[in-house]
């Protein structure tokens, strides 16, 4: 029997190694990390799905069909239809399976979520662990702890062979058919030996163990490469640089692995960022969404009493813009696709809805601002101007044609209606923001199948793909959809799991 190889153990790579074990396959799996999960660990947790018990039991009605076309509408018609179809008709199974595993639901979802353009139905189910405090924690840990016991299971039943930290280094080819991958596991010995086996090959050289792995069916499940900065630059070239709170090993090992072959990758000009990412160490490219963000991804959560200030030292758009699609499109636009966010002490200590940073309490701003490094303080906006690197006298014209708007109640400019704070009682804040990458949207093209192509558009034998290195660009457009991340991921993994499991 033809056993599988799952390159990757995140959320597709542990689905899909599961329902194949399931349905009696055997199932090799290769991860780069020390612990399975992937992002997993980082995600937000939020899934979507079009007719699921839990929406029949609190009486929503819905079904794929009215999911689909709000993932269509929201995208733009821009997200892959074929894809999408897949996608939204599993997506209920995928929920429901979890629910059967005994998903702790979050009480009263499936609820609208306003961080995207919302669906037009509650769909949105995340897990209880989501939020606690001011510590934000990893949603997607529930899903995480749902699933793990049955992977152990399967794990200790030798129904699943796990290979941790070990990375895919080439997938072995011939004519035109896989037959196997070749990678690389740190080694605790230096000796240089070659070991044969049915389906492996291990060579040892220089504390790097060498391993050949053969089989006819290779999924893989590597995930995306928002932390790949060379490779972010090379395919997105119209982005002044990468900042990211993806997770380390998002690193697009499988998408170069399968482009080294011949595989067709897609859709990286459809990238699109999450807004408010603070850069604590200036030049990193690095920011932690968990432990410092800002909140201007949108206005119906928070109601803003700030304003936004661009390169040029002027307002952009209006704060209270409630499309988050468009607030996205217009902070991308921006030189250098990022803003200062401009505050005064009385905007500081309001409470309503929460603070700028919801990770930080008011003392804690100031602290950070004590830094210098993305957030600074100053009795005046002209100091403040010049702390920033901004125009001063173009900002305190900017900040002066602002107050006059909130004393007239009529922003000429912008059209902005929530007009409460003026920007004038010392000391004066600016919070530095950028767009940045919590997943990528370019990835490895396949057919409606999940199985991958090459640059000439025909499949290639025995390789497969699912999860974020498929790039969000094919679930979700240029656009982000809600749950279109993690549930096809999971759904996609349990889909090819199930497929290939049934012909092995």
């Amino acid at each position: 029997m033809n056993h599988i190889i799952v390159v990757g153990a995140g959320t597709a790579g542990m689905c899909c190694a599961i329902r194949a074990a399931e349905l009696g396959a055997k199932v090799l799996v290769i991860e780069k990390d020390s612990l399975v999960g992937g992002t997993l660990h980082v995600t937000a947790g939020h899934m979507s799905g079009g007719g699921t018990k839990r929406q029949a039991e609190k009486g929503i009605e819905d079904s794929p069909t009215l999911h689909f076309e709000d993932v269509m509408k929201i995208s733009k018609h821009t997200a892959d239809p074929a894809i999408v179809k897949l996608a939204t008709d599993l997506a209920p199974k995928t929920i429901d399976w979890l629910q059967d595993l005994g998903f702790p639901f979050e009480p009263d979802t499936p609820k609208f979520i306003y961080g995207h353009v919302p669906y037009k139905i509650p769909r949105t189910h995340w897990g209880t662990t989501a939020y606690e405090g001011t510590e934000i924690k990893w949603a997607g840990s529930t899903i995480f702890e749902t699933i793990k016991p049955v992977w152990d299971k399967l794990i200790e039943e030798g129904k699943i062979e796990i290979h941790l930290n070990t990375t895919l280094e080439n997938i072995l080819l011939e004519n035109g058919e896989v037959k196997g991958i070749v990678c690389k596991e740190l080694s605790g010995t230096n000796e240089q030996t070659t070991k044969q086996t049915n389906h492996q090959t291990i060579k040892h050289l220089n504390n790097q163990t060498t391993q050949q792995f053969n089989s006819k069916t290779v999924i893989l499940t590597t995930g995306g490469y928002a932390s790949n900065h060379d490779f972010f630059k090379e395919v997105t070239p119209d982005w002044p640089k990468l900042v990211s709170t993806a997770r380390h090993t998002s690193t697009g090992d499988g998408i170069l692995a399968a482009m080294n072959i011949g595989a067709k990758f897609h859709n990286a000009e459809k990238h699109t960022a999450t807004l408010g990412g603070l850069e604590l160490e200036p030049g990193s490219g690095r920011t932690d969404f968990w432990k410092h963000w800002c909140r201007v991804s949108n206005a119906v959560d928070r109601k803003p009493r700030e304003i936004y200030i661009n390169a040029e030292s002027k307002r952009f758009m209006d704060e209270n813009e409630s499309d988050v699609d468009l607030r996205e499109k217009t902070v991308e636009a921006q030189t250098g696709k990022k803003f200062w966010v401009i505050f005064d002490e009385k905007a500081l200590n309001e409470t309503e809805g929460g603070g700028i940073i919801p990770q930080f309490t008011p003392e804690k701003l100031k602290a950070e601002a004590a830094t210098e490094k993305a957030v600074w303080t100053a009795n005046s906006i002209e100091e403040l101007a010049q702390k920033i690197g901004l125009d001063e006298n173009i900002l305190s014209n900017t900040v002066g044609i602002f107050n006059n708007s909130v004393q007239t109640q009529n922003d000429e400019e912008f059209g902005r209606t929530h007009l409460k704070n003026e920007v004038s009682e010392a000391p004066f804040y600016a919070i530095l923001t950028h767009c940045f990458s919590l997943v990528s949207f370019g990835g490895l093209a396949t057919t409606p199948e999940l199985q991958v192509i090459d640059e000439n558009n025909k499949p290639i034998a025995g390789l497969y793909a699912a999860g974020e290195i498929l790039g969000g660009g094919v679930t979700c457009g240029n656009a982000f959809v809600g749950g279109m991340f993690i549930t096809p991921a999971m759904s996609f993994g349990r889909y090819l799991g199930e497929k290939l499991a049934k012909l092995s």
